[in-house]
């Protein structure tokens, strides 16, 4: 007996549906999932959706197209992601539960015309004026530009460490809020959360209904967060630079911490660049090829090249995929070995071999006691906790997600 009966009607939940070359994306917003399918895919559920049982969209299709369609498998993934009910030729209510949780968005409060307001036109001049301004001003002085030294307080080192990561935790909050209020200038909501870009503790926003606007409309969402750092970078070069030409005053403790945040934002931008890891220029990459699925692709194209070299029989089909989204794959997967040789290197003969060094020196402090140096107790331990703190808990969800990988 067929898991799907021909005189089955079909309930459909509201969607959303976006053209997308050949095929359309479709999203549930409250579930934030989201599907690509082929035009024709979509006939089909429209045909459900005008009140025709499974067997008629089935002949409906056949009349158009001469040829049967897998409509069992179209149904069994809209069911599997909570798009479609199947009810009896006697059922004419939808069930109210739904399989996938909803969503939890932040800061509903902020309504579209006020995130239309922040990234309007003249705002967005203003913004590119700023770093002109800043780029000018370091072609006049080169120097304003802060080297390493920027990181090595030399006074008050715990007490300017705790403030310079205080201040980098606001500046990740706004970076995130960017793209937060972007994204709702288009009309998408978001949730802020913290993950992991391999053992890298980071905040993100999770944007998934932005694959439900056009193309063209995701880019300053995807590209909101950098441009503001790219902006506050530029604010702060110009105080650098007017301190240059003695136009105002700055205490050195503050001059100093000022260079230390310009170096942290320019670390940041740098970071953005390691698309071997989805990072927002990621997003704009995979945007521009029209690659929804670059990375998880890449992951299957070159576990397929595993397989072919030992001769298994394992062979994931990509044959669906386009050809020249095929090239991409291809020449991002040799981006995505590299990145991560690279990353893998630094992390056991850089990252570790710190780690361990600062351990055993906050280790040796620590057993001496509070008693024998409290300044110096006090500062090892504050170390300890950011140190190993925020690397222990990128590390612990890094394992999570190889552990209870997620669902794409």
């Amino acid at each position: 007996m067929t898991r799907y009966p021909a005189d089955a009607l079909v309930s459909i939940y509201p969607f959303t549906r976006q053209s997308e070359g050949n095929e359309f994306i479709i999203g549930r917003v409250d579930t934030n999932i989201f599907l690509a399918l082929p035009s024709d895919a979509i006939e089909l559920l429209d045909y459900l959706a005008a009140g025709n049982t499974i067997g008629q969209a089935q002949r409906l299709y056949q009349q158009k197209y001469h040829e049967l369609p897998d409509i069992e498998g179209l149904l069994e993934v809209l069911e599997e992601n909570d798009f479609v009910n199947i009810l009896s030729s006697k059922q004419i209510v939808l069930p109210t539960h739904t399989k996938q949780p909803k969503q939890t968005n932040h800061f509903t409060w902020i309504s579209e015309s006020f995130a239309k307001k922040i990234f309007s036109q003249k705002v967005l001049i203003g913004s590119i004026l700023v770093i002109v301004l800043a780029l000018a001003a370091l072609v006049f002085q080169p120097g304003i530009m802060p080297g390493y030294q920027a990181f090595v307080f030399t006074k008050n080192v715990t007490m300017m460490t705790l403030i310079l990561t205080g201040i980098n935790v606001v500046a990740v909050f706004l970076h995130e809020m960017a793209h937060l209020v972007a994204a709702k200038a288009v009309g998408v909501s978001c949730q802020l959360r913290l993950s992991n870009r391999l053992w890298i503790l980071v905040a993100e926003t999770d944007m998934t209904g932005i694959w439900g606007v056009p193309r063209n409309q995701r880019y300053l969402p995807f590209l909101a967060g950098p441009l503001l750092d790219v902006v506050l970078t530029s604010v702060l070069l110009l105080i650098l630079f007017a301190q240059q030409e003695k136009w105002v005053a700055i205490n050195p403790i503050a001059l100093q911490l000022i260079q230390a945040i310009v170096l942290s934002y320019l670390l940041g931008l740098i970071w953005q660049c390691y698309f071997f890891v989805r990072t927002d220029f990621y997003y704009v990459i995979a945007n521009f090829f029209r690659c929804r699925s670059l990375m998880k692709d890449t992951k299957i194209f070159l576990q397929n090249q595993i397989f072919k070299l030992f001769k298994f029989s394992r062979i994931a089909d990509q044959s669906s995929i386009p050809r020249g989204e095929m090239r991409v794959i291809r020449c991002y997967s040799v981006i995505y070995v590299l990145g991560h040789i690279a990353a893998f290197w630094s992390l056991l003969f850089i990252g570790i071999p710190t780690l361990w060094n600062y351990a055993s020196l906050l280790l040796g402090t620590l057993s001496a006691g509070y008693e024998s140096n409290p300044y110096a107790f006090t500062d090892a331990l504050v170390m300890g906790l950011l140190v190993f703190g925020i690397q222990g808990l990128g590390i612990f969800l890094w394992i999570n997600s190889l552990r209870h990988p997620k669902r794409s």
